[in-house]
């Protein structure tokens, strides 16, 4: 996600809301001067002796829309490496794309 996020800086602008919300995080996505979509955190509280609070970041459904905000977005057609990366074969023209955690994973392994 960051390194798409500085990929596209000049297309696509990240503000953080500090006013507050209800939400402990939330992810709005505009294209075109509209709202498309929006990916919020949510809180599970499990009540035991102490009280412990998990938040569930739901990372996968922000990358993806990400990368439909950039598709939805581009005017000139699309940016071949964002083909490349939102392809299911995960794969164009004999490349393939790998998470940092399987490039990191297949550097162990070797």
């Amino acid at each position: 996600f960051d390194k798409l996020s500085l990929r596209f800086s000049g297309r696509v602008l990240f503000i953080k809301d500090v006013i507050g919300s209800n939400e402990i995080c939330c992810w709005s996505f505009f294209g075109h001067s509209k709202k498309c979509a929006e990916v919020c955190c949510t809180s599970i509280v499990y009540a035991t002796d102490k009280k412990h609070t998990k938040v569930e970041f739901p990372e996968a459904r922000i990358y993806e829309e990400t990368l439909g905000i950039l598709l939805y977005e581009s005017r000139n057609g699309p940016d071949q490496d964002l083909i490349q990366a939102t392809s299911s074969r995960g794969a164009v023209g004999g490349l393939s794309c790998t998470s940092d955690e399987e490039e990191e994973r297949s550097g162990l392994a070797r």
